[in-house]
């Protein structure tokens, strides 16, 4: 494993499948400077560091800690088994977050999903629509939505429409029906945090249209 920053240099230029000569056009660095950099043979100044973190699309603070797994984790030792008592830790990156789109919703995950974490966060950002075109979920687990920016709607079953302001925040049990849109004609953005615990694998996630008469009679059920 690289045991110096020049030698993780090396191994990340070589990955990138990146010569010397290519890495110097990104970086404005000499071919010789970045030859003697991975053979330690050269200090690093700060402004190097960041001229190189950027070339190879990682984080300056990872090159200079030699956080590998960070980095990539395929150059990372195991990690310990959750079953030896070992204490997690996890960065998530904005960098690498990719969005994927459903109906009105945006959504980019924070963390990569993971069966064995209970605990889930997202950013949203979601389209002013009527609620009547969105579709209504129920799901086990609780559920807080913070509200980054714009104004929501929030249908919830059992109860009346909540409206939510930037800064507001609402918790929830997202086992009954409910639904989420931005209004005023202008898109919102939310951070949810979903906690799904222990059971709810074994439970179902549901999705569901209403209508204004449909989701009348629910209620009053």
């Amino acid at each position: 494993m690289p045991e110096t920053i020049g030698a993780l240099l090396r191994t990340l230029r070589k990955r990138r499948k990146m010569t010397l000569d290519r890495l110097s056009e990104l970086t404005g660095i000499s071919p010789s400077s970045l030859s003697r950099i991975e053979n330690t043979q050269l200090g690093l100044t700060l402004e190097k560091v960041e001229l190189l973190a950027k070339a190879l699309e990682i984080a300056p603070e990872d090159l200079i800690s030699r956080n590998q797994e960070a980095i990539e984790p395929s150059l990372a030792e195991p990690s310990p088994s959750r079953n030896n008592g070992s204490r997690r830790l996890m960065v998530d990156r904005e960098r690498t977050r990719k969005a994927s789109a459903y109906r009105e919703l945006n959504t980019k995950y924070l963390f990569d999903p993971d069966a064995e974490r209970a605990l889930e966060c997202m950013q949203c950002t979601i389209q002013s629509i009527s609620v009547w075109d969105s579709e209504f979920v129920r799901h086990p687990g609780e559920k807080i939505i913070y509200v980054l920016r714009g104004d929501l709607v929030v249908y919830c079953e059992g109860q009346p429409p909540l409206i939510l302001e930037t800064g507001d925040a609402v918790f929830m049990d997202a086992n009954v029906w409910h639904s989420t849109v931005a209004v005023h004609g202008q898109p919102a953005e939310l951070l949810v945090t979903y906690y799904h615990g222990p059971q709810a694998r074994e439970g179902v996630f549901e999705t569901q249209t209403f209508t204004p008469e449909s989701w009348a009679a629910i209620q009053e059920d």
